[in-house]
């Protein structure tokens, strides 16, 4: 355990030293942006209807899950394992007492905690972007409960976008760098599109993970313990290969 809080905050530091940490935090404003101009936008073409909290955290979570944050999370999690091979920094840290298990591990941990802070600072950002909207236009549903609900769901979103960014990371162990990561996660969020209102997107497993926190999955007709089955087969098949994968490599 103390292996891993050291690796941790390594990383950490490494990241606080490179520009990836203002682009991945100002990278989470586009989605709040594009949701509020969406909803005032809706509102001023029907003055009716109200702005609800419900509609705005409806719609970040649809573009964080199925476009926004898989790119984003895939760009800062190559990036954190390409670079090591890039700089010649592994063959140093290696020669240390560290497991190369323990290394990936702390890997995987490290990207879990960026993926669970881009999703709480996304969580925030639409509230607070909510509570400015409220002092102008009517915004209903602004309540404790109603913002620790929607919180659970994106923290929820958070462990879904974990288990299904392993492949990328197979991906970039297994080239050392940003092309065929970054090539896959683009035709996952095009699949993730055109499976959107599709009966079979509970089986892709990205798309069936939007379905699982927006609880549409019964809708489209694939039982909830297979999608989760798959989800989790694929997590785990992609921490096992790229386990094996980076055991094996001979670092340079």
């Amino acid at each position: 355990m103390r292996e891993l809080l050291k690796l941790l905050r390594c990383e950490f530091t490494k990241l606080k030293h490179s520009k990836f940490l203002l682009i991945g935090v100002s990278g989470t404003l586009i989605v709040p942006f594009f949701v509020i101009v969406k909803a005032v936008t809706n509102y001023f073409s029907n003055p009716g209807t109200a702005i609800t909290l419900f509609s705005l955290y409806d719609d970040a979570i649809m573009f964080l899950m199925l476009l926004f944050a898989p790119l984003v999370l895939t760009v800062l999690g190559a990036w954190t394992i390409s670079r090591e091979y890039t700089d010649g920094v592994l063959k140093n840290i290696l020669v240390i007492p560290v497991s190369r298990t323990a290394f990936f591990t702390g890997k995987l941990l490290f990207f879990a905690v960026l993926t669970f802070l881009f999703m709480l600072v996304s969580w925030l950002e639409i509230l607070v972007s909510a509570f400015l909207c409220s002092f102008f236009i009517p915004v209903t549903g602004l309540t404790i409960l109603s913002c620790l609900f929607f919180l659970i769901k994106m923290l929820f979103g958070g462990i879904l976008l974990c288990t299904t960014e392993t492949p990328f990371i197979y991906l970039t162990i297994r080239t050392k760098g940003f092309v065929a990561p970054l090539t896959a996660v683009a035709v996952v969020s095009l699949v993730n599109v055109v499976l959107s209102n599709s009966g079979v997107a509970g089986f892709f497993p990205w798309s069936g993970s939007y379905l699982l926190v927006s609880r549409r999955l019964s809708g489209t007709g694939c039982p909830k313990e297979i999608s989760i089955s798959i989800i989790l087969l694929m997590c785990l098949s992609g921490i096992v290969a790229s386990l094996v994968r980076f055991k094996r490599e001979e670092v340079e």
